[in-house]
């Protein structure tokens, strides 16, 4: 597990589909699929220009104020987890159980101070993403294809490493309240896709086999 401060690194999320973002209103409605370019809440993946990889710098640049995750605003705290769900196995005649990898889990927490209800309305109606057929995957109860879920970014400022979680679930979502009236945020996005780590933003799809 690695805590970051929101002040050391940048975090921007997108969807999986080549081509649909997320458009969004402020009077907390629930999200809808827009394309790449218009989409007012998320970029797609790809910088939202439609098409792999043409657009990766986008993702951290500074977008116009109707853009939620491109970068994340009012970022506090990134808590990022990487590890694997392991099996025991037994053998008759055998002392000592085979412990087996099964699959990746990568957990990325971010702490944001609450300025708008997107995410309010990402948890509630689109916490699985934009599947391949473009349509929102709100329920959870297909069978998950390569655009399935959100890509998370996560970059250290110094800009010598980014982590690229792709295929993620939004699994939670809470508000804060302490004292003195402040309101933060958490949103946890969980992903059993093995993440990609290099010097800037991943946006080649997932491949089948990968799921």
């Amino acid at each position: 597990m690695a805590y970051f401060l929101g002040r050391d690194v940048e975090v921007a999320i997108t969807t999986e589909n080549t081509e649909k973002g997320l458009d969004y209103s402020n009077n907390g409605s629930a999200v809808t699929v827009a394309s790449g370019v218009s989409g007012t809440g998320m970029m797609a993946r790809g910088g939202g220009s439609g098409s792999d990889g043409a657009d990766d710098d986008e993702i951290f640049e500074s977008q116009p104020s109707n853009f939620s995750t491109n970068p994340i605003k009012n970022l506090v705290g990134v808590d990022l987890t990487l590890g694997a769900i392991d099996e025991d196995i037994a053998y008759m005649g055998q002392r000592t159980a085979l412990k087996a990898e099964i699959k990746k889990e990568t957990s990325v927490t971010l702490t944001m101070k609450k300025n708008e209800s997107f995410f309010d309305a990402l948890f509630n109606s689109a916490r699985y993403g934009v599947d391949s057929s473009n349509a929102l995957t709100n329920m959870g109860l297909t069978q998950p294809d390569t655009e399935f879920g959100y890509r998370v970014h996560v970059a250290l400022k110094d800009g010598t490493e980014v982590i690229s979680v792709p295929n993620c679930t939004m699994s939670e979502h809470g508000v804060s309240l302490n004292a003195d009236g402040v309101q933060e945020e958490t949103v946890t996005f969980i992903s059993h896709v093995t993440p990609i780590i290099g010097t800037g933003p991943s946006s080649d799809i997932t491949s089948a086999t990968n799921l």
